[in-house]
């Protein structure tokens, strides 16, 4: 192939060959964009997945608090009741 040949075709063809060159480039950096995402979702699952378990562990810790206060309350009114009896057997 002389010279003048390939010069003609590169003239020809070379605007498919840079077309197909900037769609291998665009294809690859979508890949990377989209494993870097990927990664980047993966690590925010991560995050929400202890927060979610965090935030479960404290709803369980109220609910015991809350059955405690509710069980003190109890106590607390049924003294008061005894104490109120009591009161009025003494008058």
């Amino acid at each position: 192939m002389k010279l003048n040949d390939l010069m003609g075709s590169i003239y020809q063809y070379g605007g498919t060959i840079v077309m197909a060159g900037l769609f291998i480039y665009v294809f690859i950096q979508d890949r990377i964009k989209a494993n870097k995402l990927q990664e980047d979702n993966n690590s925010m699952l991560k995050l929400l997945t202890e927060s979610n378990k965090t935030l479960t562990e404290s709803n369980n810790n109220i609910a015991k608090s809350l059955d405690i206060i509710s069980n003190n309350l109890v106590i607390i009114d049924n003294k008061i009741d005894r104490n109120y009896e009591i009161e009025l057997r003494n008058k």
